[in-house]
């Protein structure tokens, strides 16, 4: 029996900063079918990474599309009109990622500086609820669709660097648990994936180091069992998750070794 994913006909937005967990999961994505369109105040400088894709249907007709909207995600009418705008390019939205993942540290010596603890809780908490809230009524007209938001897996741990982030970020798992038992029956499912240690994670925690190699050579000195979650593998979760195999999984944090 040959059973193989496929995201055709299926239009995702992904919200969070451009990384490269982010271009992988993009790439990995419309190789599958799959419209992506790519929300962020700083997605200007994805343009150019979304028309490479894009222009890969003429040598691939399967392939999906990808776009990058400039937003402040912030600001409900933009947030609002940015969502819009993807539905009228590309048909429809059937599934929401939010990639709002914490790479720089966030500990207690914030709470010293209002604006920073603002930012930090519309970032990791407010934009991905007022996300859900816009595109949930598209899912909701489709009776199907998919929501996942990805966490640091270092802040569902406690690391005391993430304190602040990871109040607000862990937020979103009781959220998922909760909202997926409430839409349980529109055929929509709600996750929540724990990445585990990115490149952008351990660059951003540790700036001192100088390259990912050092950097991971010195955590590795103190954890022998220390290791990177790579891109491609927080893509194949992802891909699983928000593909038809995935229709039975929802309400649950997965955690990436």
């Amino acid at each position: 029996m040959d059973i193989q994913f496929n995201l055709r006909e299926r239009t995702v937005i992904i919200a969070g900063p451009f990384s490269s967990t982010l271009q992988n999961m993009m790439i990995g994505l419309t190789q599958l079918g799959a419209d992506v369109a790519f929300l962020d105040k700083d997605a200007q400088q994805a343009v150019k990474f979304c028309q490479n894709i894009t222009d890969q249907r003429e040598v691939n007709e399967k392939q999906g599309r990808a776009m990058a909207v400039p937003v402040d995600l912030s600001d409900r009418v933009q947030l609002k009109e940015s969502i819009s705008k993807v539905a009228q390019t590309f048909g429809s939205i059937d599934i929401y990622i939010d990639a709002h993942l914490q790479n720089t540290p966030s500990p207690m010596e914030l709470l010293n500086d209002e604006t920073d603890i603002d930012a930090l809780l519309t970032r990791n908490l407010k934009i991905p609820l007022m996300l859900t809230q816009n595109i949930i009524g598209y899912l909701k007209g489709r009776k199907r669709g998919r929501i996942l938001y990805l966490v640091n897996q270092p802040m569902l741990g406690g690391a005391t660097s993430d304190l602040l982030a990871a109040t607000a970020r862990t937020g979103l798992v009781q959220f998922a648990k909760t909202f997926a038992r409430q839409i349980h029956d529109l055929n929509v499912t709600v996750n929540v994936l724990s990445v585990g240690l990115t490149e952008e994670y351990v660059l951003g925690h540790y700036p001192g180091a100088g390259s990912i190699k050092e950097a991971v050579e010195k955590l590795k000195a103190q954890d022998p069992t220390f290791k990177i979650t790579e891109p491609d593998k927080i893509t194949h979760s992802v891909v699983y998750l928000v593909s038809q195999f995935g229709n039975a999984v929802s309400g649950q944090t997965i955690t990436l070794n």
